[in-house]
Order: structure tokens, then C-alpha cells, then sequence
């Protein structure tokens, strides 16, 4: 029973992968039926309902998978983060410590990084800035983790910092608008002009309709208009 009850979940997930989400709840909904105490399929389907907006039924699957299984680090690194998304900061922050303090995550950098953006989003730059310091240790081109590292020092005011870091970012290629906005503000407070024009000149042609292009337009005008 339990390998029908991975089978199900498994194929799940891979109809979730591909966009085939009626598949996807079919299939779980069949490894649940199958195995209602499964930690994995509790999981799964939690994903899915995130995927879904049903992020009410989402928290109670991540609460079951977590309740049939408190070792899963998967569910709680996934749980703590989407709690941090709902601004449950001290919640996900404790999920994803217990994750990250669990013997046997091979991967604590993803608890360190996710406990970052968590701490980042709560105000507490300077822990997320050496939970991240962490992650780049055994990741130095990780590219979503030099980003993050890059926002929390331009938040510390570590401009130079920042600046390294996103030089380091934009080598793995493909700046995202986020990425290119905080560059133009960075280089603003660094007093670099010909960076400014450079970033944001990168902006507005790889982005041109993104808010984050909209957002340069009005920094812009209102540097002008002071």
C-alpha cells in the first residue's frame, strides 16, 4: 500500500509540474484516499492548493503532513515559507528553524536561505544578512541568494557591498527587473551617475511595461522635479 500511496503522489506532482492540475488532484486525491496519514501526499496536495488560491486547505494539508511526519524538513522549509509570505513571521521562522536544525537535512542551506528572505521581510536585516552570509559559503553562485544577499545589504546601508553582490548576480545573466531597479537605486546612493543611466537604461528596454519600469520613471521624474 504505501509504494501505490508514493506512486499516486509522485504522479501527482509530475501532472502539477506540467500545469495539468485537474490530473494532479485526481491523482492525490486517489494517494489520500489511499493513505490519509501520508505525509508526502499531504504535502503534495498542499502545493497544489496553493497553486489553486485555496491557501486555506493548503495550511491544513502542510499542518497534516507535518502531524503524520514532524522529521518531513521538506514540509516545514515549504510551510515556514509560505507562512512568510502571509506575513506569520515568528510562525514561519519556526518552521523553518526546526528544519534547518533537523540532523538529517542534507540541504540546510535552503532553511538558512529561506530563514534570510523571512527575516529580510520581517525587518531583521541584520540576522537575515548572516543567514544568507551562510548560504554563500557552500552556494557563491546561487543567483536568488545574491539577489536577497544584495536587497538586505542595501538595506543595511552596505552599498558597496550591494553593488558587489549584484555585479556578481548579473554574471550569471538574465537581470530580472527587481534586480535591475535595486541596481539604479544602489548606484544612486553610491553617487555613481553613469551606473544609474546604465541600469536603468537596461530597464527600461528589457522591461519596458513591468511596474518596476513604471517605478523608474517616477524615481526618475521626481529626482528631475527635486
Amino acid at each position: 500500500m504505501p509504494q501505490r500511496v508514493d506512486l499516486h503522489t509522485r504522479l501527482g506532482l509530475a501532472y502539477l509540474q506540467q500545469g495539468r492540475l485537474a490530473a494532479a488532484q485526481e491523482a492525490l486525491e486517489y494517494a489520500l484516499a489511499l493513505g490519509p496519514g501520508h505525509s508526502g501526499a499531504h504535502h503534495a496536495m498542499a502545493l497544489l492548493k496553493l497553486k489553486l488560491g485555496h491557501t486555506t486547505l493548503a495550511r491544513e494539508h502542510y499542518e497534516h503532513a507535518i502531524v503524520a511526519d514532524p522529521g518531513n524538513y521538506r514540509v516545514r522549509n515549504d510551510f515556514g515559507s509560505y507562512l512568510c509570505t502571509l506575513g506569520l513571521h515568528l510562525e514561519g521562522i519556526d518552521q523553518l528553524t526546526t528544519a534547518l536544525n533537523d540532523p538529517f537535512n542534507p540541504s540546510r542551506y535552503i532553511s538558512h536561505y529561506r530563514i534570510g528572505v523571512c527575516m529580510n521581510l520581517s525587518g531583521r536585516h541584520e540576522q537575515a544578512y548572516e543567514h544568507l552570509a551562510k548560504v554563500l559559503r557552500v552556494q557563491p553562485v546561487n543567483g536568488p541568494v545574491l539577489y536577497e544577499t544584495a536587497a538586505v545589504s542595501f538595506r543595511l546601508g552596505r552599498h558597496l557591498s550591494a553593488r558587489g553582490f549584484l555585479e556578481r548576480y548579473f554574471e550569471l545573466g538574465n537581470p530580472t527587473p527587481d534586480s535591475l531597479l535595486l541596481a539604479v537605486n544602489n548606484e544612486r546612493e553610491l553617487g555613481s551617475d553613469s551606473l544609474v543611466e546604465h541600469y536603468a537604461y537596461l530597464l527600461r528596454t528589457s522591461y519596458p511595461d513591468s511596474p518596476q519600469a513604471a517605478e523608474l520613471k517616477q524615481l526618475i521624474s521626481g529626482a528631475q522635479g527635486g
